[in-house]
């Protein structure tokens, strides 16, 4: 078996959401939950926690299957007013996607549609089981700008730079582009759109690849368009990633940000992908996770999902997770955000390096890494105003500047003073 430390949730209405969430996927029973459901629980932070973690559709569930007298109905009427609330929400996001993609079919442009409300339908069941705040699409990268231009005809626009979106094409194999309609403007003034934990606008990611970024060979991404199958939407046949590929990109997100912190909503994603495929070709997901050079991020994703929500893995995958010992509980269980400034700043730079499967590809990533740390940006520029003969002297004043903000310690201004 796997040997990790699952991390301790840091309140008991996280302990109660996590509880709940084993509930849903049945690795626990009725009564771990209600011995759970004190006369203290503060029910309204409980509730907030569970949007914030984008599962309240999945914690409502759960709470209807227990139904007992130590749920509040004030709460049940609550929690179906917001699940009634995303269903619509995901309908209208839903038939949005369904207009961008026939439109790119009628321009020749070959999209496929994944996570959203792709997930939702084929994994779930059912599209308002799931929050989701944007749309993803990818596009070959031949086609990338072309689609753009599309969509900016259709009021989409970039919320970033020029430079920051080449930034996000080179580096995250995307870009993000937004549209506020007068749909979504009506819907979030009728309803509080925090409580839905949704952007009050529209908005697509276009991506060309699957970040994060491992391999530097476009080429090696066409074979995403090897592993694809077709769902049923709203009554229309669209195609989507295979069962396979979807598990591995969705382990990718539970685990790329995962020192930050971790997402309910991704871990479950990982997890009801595989409850949803049971005859899943996990040495298939295996080979995918390769080819993206991506093992280690696949394996911590997996490892992730068995340890909060107890869900079974074959046993080839157990003790590939338990050789790799990628999983660092201290760090995953929330204490990364109260480090010292100068720890956090030396972990982000460890623990990308940790997740890469080594290779030259890993060499050209650390580069690029490296290139992207020394590359002068706007707040060098703010931080000292040179002419543009001087811009060189920026290369030296970035690692100077960020020696300051990230030192352990720092000369406070009182101590300044008494100097």
């Amino acid at each position: 078996m796997m040997s990790s430390i699952s991390p301790l949730p840091s309140t008991p209405e996280e302990t109660v959401l996590l509880t709940c969430m084993r509930f849903y996927f049945r690795t626990t029973t009725t009564c771990e939950v209600t011995s759970l459901l004190t006369p203290y629980l503060n029910w309204e932070t409980l509730v907030q926690t569970a949007i914030d973690h984008s599962v309240m559709p999945l914690f409502y569930q759960s709470l209807k299957a227990i139904e007992g007298e130590l749920i509040p109905q004030s709460v049940m009427v609550q929690l179906q007013t917001l699940n009634r609330m995303n269903g619509l929400n995901n309908i209208a996001q839903t038939k949005e996607l369904l207009k961008i993609l026939a439109l790119l079919e009628s321009r020749g442009i070959e999209a496929i549609a994944f996570k959203g409300p792709i997930l939702a339908t084929s994994v779930y069941g059912n599209v308002a089981l799931r929050q989701f705040n944007d749309l993803d699409i990818l596009v070959p990268l031949q086609d990338f700008w072309q689609t753009k231009a599309v969509l900016v005809g259709q009021g989409y626009q970039s919320p970033t730079s020029k430079e920051i979106e080449i930034d996000k094409f080179n580096h995250h194999l995307q870009i993000p582009l937004s549209y506020k309609d007068p749909e979504t403007t009506m819907f979030n003034q009728r309803f509080q759109s925090s409580l839905l934990h949704s952007n009050p606008e529209r908005s697509i990611d276009l991506h060309w690849g699957i970040p994060p970024r491992r391999i530097l060979n476009p080429d090696r991404l066409k074979r995403l368009w090897e592993n694809l199958s077709q769902i049923d939407l709203m009554g229309k046949q669209i195609k989507t990633f295979s069962p396979e590929l979807t598990l591995v990109i969705q382990c990718l997100n539970a685990a790329k940000d995962s020192h930050w912190n971790v997402s309910f909503k991704q871990v479950c994603d990982v997890a009801q992908v595989i409850q949803a495929y049971p005859n899943l070709n996990w040495h298939l997901a295996w080979q995918i996770s390769s080819e993206l050079c991506t093992q280690r991020l696949f394996l911590i994703g997996l490892g992730i999902s068995h340890d909060l929500l107890h869900i079974p893995l074959p046993q080839f995958v157990l003790e590939k997770c338990a050789r790799s010992q990628l999983i660092d509980w201290q760090i995953l269980g929330g204490n990364f955000m109260n480090l010292p400034n100068y720890q956090k700043y030396w972990l982000l730079w460890v623990i990308p390096l940790k997740t890469l499967n080594w290779s030259w590809y890993s060499l050209l990533i650390i580069v690029r890494y490296l290139q992207f740390t020394i590359s002068p940006n706007q707040k060098d520029r703010e931080f000292l105003h040179l002419p543009n003969g001087l811009f060189f002297i920026y290369y030296v004043i970035r690692p100077i500047r960020l020696l300051i903000k990230f030192l352990p310690f720092r000369i406070s201004p009182l101590r300044q003073n008494n100097s």
